[in-house]
């Protein structure tokens, strides 16, 4: 079984040594020279990923729109960890050095910009979107977001787009807090 290392998408090896040079992975988008062989078909990130996908269901389910004030409250946990200086690069550093996404390429200007490549969650972002269900549980916006109106004071709009794999993320600054 060769597998993703950003989603862990499976490919068996019969399958996987027939794919051409040009194939990439039809979950998040990275090429053959990112997937690894394993012998253990199970992976330790299916049940995490079930229980993700669970709380996002649940809390969408129960508060609609008004998820996305939960979610964006786990941001500001995680942005504690995030230098204050430099929010958004240093917010796509840390998940980039956890293996969360393959790229992440910060721009500033009047809005914020994060392009987020090869995302670890781009599958199952858009399999809760193809339900129905309106994705607030993204790490690099909730956190990003949290990090910039903990360091500039203003509140901050996020909005997403598609992008290559994965979500192009603009944050823009609203009001003060």
């Amino acid at each position: 079984m060769y597998v993703c290392r950003i989603c862990q998408y499976q490919v068996p090896d019969r399958e996987f040594s027939e794919l051409g040079d040009g194939w990439v992975c039809p979950q998040c988008g990275v090429g053959r020279d990112q997937f690894e062989h394993s012998t253990d078909s199970s992976s330790p990130e299916q049940p995490f990923m079930l229980m993700f996908r669970a709380i996002t269901e649940s809390l969408w389910k129960v508060l609609g729109n008004g998820s996305q004030g939960v979610t964006r409250e786990m941001g500001f946990v995680l942005a504690e960890i995030i230098d204050p200086e430099d929010p958004v690069k240093s917010t796509a550093e840390y998940f980039l050095s956890h293996g969360f996404a393959a790229s992440i390429e910060c721009s500033e200007g009047e809005k914020h910009v994060m392009d987020v490549k090869n995302c670890r969650f781009y599958g199952f972002c858009r399999s809760l979107e193809d339900d129905g269900v309106t994705v607030s549980t993204c790490p690099y916006a909730n956190t990003a977001a949290a990090a910039l109106e903990t360091s500039t004071g203003y509140r901050y709009r996020i909005r997403r787009f598609p992008g290559e794999y994965g979500h192009i993320i603009e944050l823009s600054g609203v009001s003060k807090k």
